[in-house]
């Protein structure tokens, strides 16, 4: 009974549950000429649960480019880059689409959960970098507990 009674209260003590919740992203209408301007914008953003999925369109410049999401857990004192692939070719504007997914880490109990995650669109395209930060502000997911 000793070791059914263990398992029983070891199968209740379940980690924590924790969910993405997208904060400052609001789409953009006419975002054709932005992205002439800009080369790189996040166009969409939903989560669901603990992954929050991004579309990134880039002006279609040059054939080799990579897209990146740069994230950080705790305000850039480090960071992870997560790539996107390529999903789309728009021929009639001269864009190319890429999409990422932003899976959240699971946390056990003795781990400090971090409120948010901050992060910011790259394009590396012509030996250059250029970032859409959502104009300084950064992109940011809140991270809440169920």
């Amino acid at each position: 009974r000793s070791s059914s009674s263990a398992s029983f209260n070891a199968a209740k003590k379940l980690t924590n549950q924790y969910y993405l919740v997208s904060k400052y992203f609001t789409y953009k209408t006419n975002m054709i000429p932005l992205i002439y301007e800009q080369q790189v914008m996040l166009e969409c953003l939903y989560t669901k649960d603990s992954i929050a999925y991004g579309t990134v369109r880039v002006h279609n410049r040059a054939y080799e480019k990579r897209v990146f999401a740069r994230i950080s857990e705790n305000d850039w004192k480090t960071f992870e880059d997560i790539y996107g692939l390529h999903s789309m070719n728009y021929p009639n504007d001269n864009t190319d689409a890429f999409t990422f997914g932003l899976h959240l880490k699971t946390y056990d109990d003795n781990t400090k959960v971090p409120k948010q995650i901050n992060f910011a669109i790259c394009l590396q395209i012509n030996n250059q970098e250029l970032w859409d930060n959502n104009l300084g502000w950064n992109y940011i997911l809140d991270i809440l507990e169920r």
